[in-house]
């Protein structure tokens, strides 16, 4: 797939993440998929804040990359973005953990916080999602004229913005 193509899928999938939670569908299921779109949701949102803490370059990415540490993100933080009930959020982790997904570790700088991250298996499992996901995508925008598909992206960041992404 060209780099442009590569561009527009993520950026067709970013609008389809706003899209979701600006109209509340997060409940249905996932097409090719055992998970929720909730759920794929939860497993895309830990793993993108999990790298994101762990490259960060402050105080909190450096003894992550020193020490290894996963600073994963906090469930309500998590549930508030998504705008999903926070209760609800920590029983699909619980079960995403009881499926070997994700783990649930005490923060050892604050013993009331947790610290959520994905295993090696959760890693994979969100891989093949993102990469079915960018598949339907390219099937999608296959026929687009590059021109046509520059379009796209540009409505794309309007719509986002028009409607107040931010």
């Amino acid at each position: 797939m060209p780099a442009e193509r590569n561009a527009l899928v993520a950026e067709i999938r970013g609008f389809n993440r706003f899209y979701t939670r600006l109209i509340g569908l997060l409940g249905e299921t996932v097409t090719h998929s055992a998970y929720t779109l909730g759920e794929a949701r939860l497993l895309f949102e830990l793993g993108r804040r999990s790298r994101a803490a762990a490259n960060s370059g402050g105080e909190a990415g450096f003894p992550a990359r020193a020490f290894h540490l996963d600073l994963g993100p906090a469930a309500a933080e998590i549930a508030a973005e998504l705008r999903l009930d926070p209760a609800h959020v920590i029983r699909v982790l619980r079960g995403f953990a009881a499926a070997g997904l994700t783990e649930i570790r005490t923060n050892p700088a604050d013993r009331r916080r947790r610290i959520l991250s994905l295993t090696a298996r959760g890693s994979a499992e969100l891989a093949r999602l993102q990469a079915s996901a960018d598949r339907d995508l390219a099937r999608l925008t296959a026929g687009l004229a590059d021109e046509a598909a520059a379009e796209l992206s540009d409505a794309l960041k309007r719509v986002m913005r028009l409607l107040g992404e931010k």
